[in-house]
């Protein structure tokens, strides 16, 4: 949009919203501002100001001759004149700029309650635009409204209204000047619009910024600025730069095929990088991909999985390989929804690996996301809530971008692992949001996530034997369902028992005792169990196969190599295998 002549002048005062004085030509004129909001920040006594004349076929009902259109702020002008960002949008939309199909245009049409700006029909969708014009800049940083605006927030209402009845609905915010970093809702001012902007986006309104190419004389639209509707979405930037800059080499990393991130993603879960590498290049070496790893036995699988612990995991592992060898032609799927009906794959992993293997928008959401994510916003939700992380899946979603998914996904968790840490005092002065996190701000950083207490677990008591002969150790498989299911382990009586106790369960057995000693105590953990173990080393004269097929003999040479047996009896099982060498 073009005016026609514009003379400049010095702001003086603004007595009242419409009304201002200005010194122009070494004179006081009195002059009318077209714009209605505060515009503190612009106009200063003394600031630059641009006048337009006013219309001619006006002339004789005005009281002021010219038009305050256009501010001097710094090197940037700002078109401060409230109708210039409709009729510069209805000038783009006629050049098909935003719409490459419009099909017609109609200004200021009425919609339930509200009276939009645009009604726009294209060839395929019937279209509610709402414009508003943006002044306010901070440091690069452009903010809408500079008072508070009832007025617009039931206008992004009635935009949820017609989404939510299947029209397109459109909020486009109006740079009137160039060259800003991003737009974000003046929280400070008006929370309630800030809030109404974000259920909107939810609600599928599609909420753009543009720049605008501004001179004294004119106004058009430029080129895209970034929404910033949330903390949330302020955090990619300086996130990817820190990860960059210093991210751990990984070996799934270095080679991100569906495959490798998907073995990778499940051995993590609940257990440290550091500690998982061995046992992924071991997997790796022994089952390369799918189809090898659809065709494992279920003691491969296990041997593989020894010391990682959760075997159903390893399970899950084989079935959904051979999924993907029945339904999907041995590739792994490609979209999100599909992963996630993969077994074993919740929303997590599939998040993972739509991510990182196949470049797909898509969270990926765990303990330490939630945490850090917790700290920076101070979200009081509860993590072992699964509404709560529905929800922060679905926030973050809205804000991560298109490009970069996979490694905004894995430099969450290298937040988590490395800076932002679950337990100790995070390291805030490495973390790239130390500026942004609101936790940190308070000095409450320990206070978050909210995470209600567990159940308390069950105790069981048990001791565990360790027994040898001078060829054969004996070991039990257990049930094919349950906890550790299918995994072989030591043999034991429940309860703490004493030696005396333990010689007369072994010579009921058979069993001729030559030597017992007693091992160290140990517990051991499960998610809503702990085993507390009594243990003892005992070697009998020879392994009698008269125990009703309780024990299962294990030549020594295979008893280490062939026989997985879980992490749970760490202490047991390490001691276990110097003693059979």
């Amino acid at each position: 949009m073009k005016y026609g002549q514009i003379e400049k002048a010095y702001f003086e005062s603004r007595p009242n919203r419409f009304i201002a004085y200005v010194d122009r030509l070494s004179q006081q004129e009195k002059v009318h501002v077209k714009n209605t909001g505060r515009c503190r920040e612009l106009l200063l006594p003394g600031a630059e100001v641009y006048l337009a004349r006013g219309s001619e076929d006006k002339k004789e009902e005005r009281k002021t001759k010219y038009d305050l259109v256009a501010v001097k702020k710094g090197e940037r002008i700002i078109n401060m004149d409230s109708q210039a960002p409709n009729q510069a949008v209805y000038e783009w939309l006629l050049e098909k700029k935003l719409f490459p199909d419009l099909v017609s245009v109609r200004p200021e049409t009425t919609y339930g309650d509200s009276r939009f700006d645009f009604y726009v029909e294209t060839q395929d969708e019937k279209i509610f635009l709402e414009v508003k014009g943006v002044t306010l800049e901070r440091d690069g940083v452009v903010l809408f409204p500079d008072a508070p605006s009832e007025r617009a927030v039931k206008h992004v209402k009635e935009l949820i209204t017609a989404a939510r009845n299947g029209f397109g609905a459109y909020l486009i915010f109006v740079i009137q000047m160039q060259d800003v970093q991003y737009f974000m809702p003046n929280e400070e001012t008006q929370p309630e619009f800030a809030e109404v902007l974000r259920e909107a986006r939810r609600e599928g309104v599609k909420i753009l910024a543009y720049d605008c190419q501004v001179t004294p004389q004119s106004m058009e639209i430029r080129k895209p600025v970034p929404v910033k509707l949330s903390l949330l979405d302020r955090i990619e930037k300086p996130l990817l730069s820190w990860y960059d800059r210093g991210r751990r080499i990984l070996p799934w990393r270095e080679d991100p095929t569906p495959y490798h991130v998907w073995v990778s993603e499940i051995m993590l879960q609940q257990t440290r990088v550091e500690a998982v590498k061995p046992y992924y290049d071991r997997f790796m070496q022994t089952l390369p991909d799918i189809a090898s790893l659809a065709a494992a036995e279920e003691e491969t699988l296990l041997k593989l999985w020894e010391g990682l612990g959760y075997y159903n995991r390893v399970r899950n592992l084989n079935k959904a390989a051979v999924m993907i060898m029945e339904e999907y032609g041995g590739r792994m799927p490609d979209e999100y929804e599909e992963i996630q009906k993969l077994p074993g794959i919740g929303s997590y992993t599939a998040g993972a690996i739509a991510s990182i293997a196949y470049h797909r928008k898509a969270p990926a959401v765990d303990g330490n996301v939630l945490r850090v994510l917790g700290r920076l916003r101070m979200d009081g939700g509860d993590i072992m809530q699964q509404s709560v992380k529905k929800r922060v899946e679905e926030e973050l979603f809205l804000s991560m971008g298109e490009e970069r998914p996979g490694d905004f996904n894995q430099a969450l968790m290298e937040l988590g692992a490395m800076v932002c840490i679950p337990n100790g005092e995070p390291r805030c002065g490495q973390c790239p949001w130390e500026n942004l996190c609101l936790a940190h701000r308070e000095g409450r950083e320990t206070e978050f996530p909210v995470k209600s207490a567990k159940k308390p677990r069950t105790i069981e008591e048990k001791t565990v034997l360790i027994i040898l002969d001078e060829n054969r150790a004996a070991l039990c498989k257990r049930p094919s369902k349950g906890l550790l299911a299918g995994m072989y382990e030591f043999p034991s009586i429940s309860g703490k028992r004493t030696e005396e106790e333990v010689l007369s369960y072994l010579k009921d057995r058979g069993l001729s005792v030559l030597r017992i000693e007693p091992l160290r105590e140990c517990r051991h953990i499960f998610t809503h169990k702990e085993w507390h173990m009594t243990g003892y080393f005992i070697r009998v004269d020879e392994l009698s196969r008269q125990t009703d097929g309780e024990y299962i003999f294990a030549e020594k040479n295979e008893a280490k190599d062939k026989y997985p047996i879980p992490s749970a009896y760490d202490v047991y099982r390490k001691y276990f295998y110097e003693k059979i060498v």
